[in-house]
């Protein structure tokens, strides 16, 4: 067990400490001896400081955070031309959702449970392709990926945008094999979005481990093919998405995508997440309300809530 920084303190001061009865019975020939092995001790105790508060420092979790990338931003064009796939509000936004491990960390489940609610909503409603669009991205054809716009569908993940397709930040996006849309939409480039799609889609290939869910049967139907039910909110306090065996992001960066949400409104969420460690144990991260050995993230609520100093 690592010493206590109070116990350290306290060996360090009985170090210092010479009694009166010893100073009494010390001669002039033991006081240099003295004075070495108090020097010891003082030094011993200086370095059992610096190690004690070195190791706290250096002893990291396995959550570096929770990145939202803005994948696409919708044009009129983008609704006029797309008509199959349902009505895309002009100037949606569609949000992609990505988890950031240390390597050799795994994603095992996003959660709700009493007291700590997951919770992802939106102003407005969020938008599924009704053409090709579905629940979880395992399930999409890739080489539907470049009608109308699937590409934009609302889904959950743990890794996969496709069928034989991982997510991937655009910006770690190598733009090999970018798909090019069939009805000549998603061309938007405003920089409010970075890259644009043309460019660097966010896809590469790969098979990720298909959802796993939990207790969400009912509430997941917000993501399937259908615009008819004004969908803004999925949220639950007893149900989780999970990938069993656990999920690695496409590259060393270790980042695995869990979401993709597009929506005209205010995207808003609060999230509970499990990592699996290098070591086979498991780590628990929560928007709020830490209990036991769970771990509070502030990046796991979107927006940041921000407190004011007055």
């Amino acid at each position: 067990m690592e010493p206590s920084s109070y116990s350290i303190f306290e060996t360090l001061q009985e170090s210092l400490i010479i009694k009166k009865n010893d100073r009494k019975k010390q001669n002039p020939t033991d006081k240099n001896l003295l004075t070495k092995n108090t020097m010891k001790k003082i030094i011993l105790g200086i370095c059992l400081i610096f190690l004690s508060f070195l190791t706290r420092a250096q002893a990291k979790n396995g959550l570096e955070g929770i990145i939202v990338e803005k994948y696409y931003i919708s044009t009129a064009k983008d609704t006029v031309n797309s008509a199959i796939g349902g009505k895309l509000p002009i100037g949606s936004t569609t949000y992609r959702i990505y988890v950031d491990l240390l390597p050799g960390y795994k994603f095992q489940a996003a959660f709700g449970i009493p007291g700590h609610e997951l919770r992802i909503a939106t102003t407005t409603s969020f938008f599924n392709n009704e053409d090709q669009g579905a629940t979880i991205p395992n399930v999409i054809p890739d080489h539907n990926l470049g009608d109308n716009t699937v590409m934009l569908d609302s889904w959950i993940s743990v890794g996969a945008a496709s069928e034989s397709n991982l997510g991937i930040l655009k910006t770690e996006d190598d733009g090999q094999g970018t798909i090019k849309n069939v009805n000549g939409i998603l061309r938007n480039d405003n920089p409010m979005m970075g890259i644009s799609l043309e460019k660097q889609d966010g896809l590469i290939g790969g098979v990720a481990e298909r959802v796993t869910a939990f207790g969400i049967d009912s509430i997941i139907k917000i993501f399937g093919n259908s615009n008819d039910n004004y969908a803004f909110e999925f949220k639950t306090s007893n149900g989780s998405w999970a990938a069993m065996n656990g999920s690695v992001g496409p590259t060393s960066e270790n980042k695995i995508l869990i979401a993709q949400l597009t929506t005209n409104g205010k995207l808003s969420f609060k999230l509970n997440i499990q990592i699996g460690t290098p070591s086979g144990g498991v780590e628990q991260y929560v928007a709020e309300n830490p209990q036991g050995d769970q771990i509070k993230f502030s990046a796991l609520t979107f927006p940041l809530l921000r407190t004011s100093h007055k």
